[in-house]
């Protein structure tokens, strides 16, 4: 019992007082995947009248997702694929609307980086969408390029890249 209680404050889980739960999952969870889904369309696609379709979410069967819950809700969420055998390639980082501004993405993106350090990363990549763009940046990413239009979304995307 007291090994549990120590690995589960060590990932940063309080469990009396319903802190946030850190975690990485894939999608063979389906409850945390279907959380994710539905997260990143209210917050990223809904908006933009494009939901996430069939095909989108086949592509990504293979991703590692991140996230970070509380009382058993997925607040927070990004996924990652590896893009080469130095870079991982984030995407779609999304966190529920009454979670933003408290400093949730970035220490979901902190916690992910130990990860990505971990597993021989040496780099992380990703398109960030304007609105997104103060954030990458405060996070220690740096632009890569110009900023380019989304066709799909329809959206200015800013190509970034952190050095781990």
């Amino acid at each position: 019992m007291i090994k549990w209680w120590h690995q589960m404050m060590k990932r940063g889980t309080n469990i009396v007082t319903n802190q946030p739960f850190f975690q990485k999952f894939t999608t063979a969870n389906k409850q945390l995947y279907q959380q994710n889904i539905d997260l990143r369309n209210a917050v990223l696609r809904g908006p933009l009248g494009k939901l996430i379709t069939p095909e989108e979410m086949m592509i990504e069967q293979n991703n590692q997702f991140y996230g970070i819950t509380v009382t058993d809700v997925l607040v927070a969420t990004f996924s990652t694929y590896q893009k080469n055998t130095a870079t991982v390639r984030l995407v779609s980082f999304a966190v529920d609307m009454s979670y933003q501004q408290q400093g949730l993405g970035s220490r979901l993106f902190r916690w992910a980086l130990d990860d990505f350090k971990k597993q021989g990363y040496q780099q992380v990549s990703l398109s960030a969408r304007a609105s997104a763009h103060e954030f990458y940046l405060k996070q220690g990413f740096k632009d890569v390029g110009n900023p380019t239009t989304n066709q799909y979304l329809g959206v200015i995307d800013f190509d970034m890249q952190y050095m781990i």
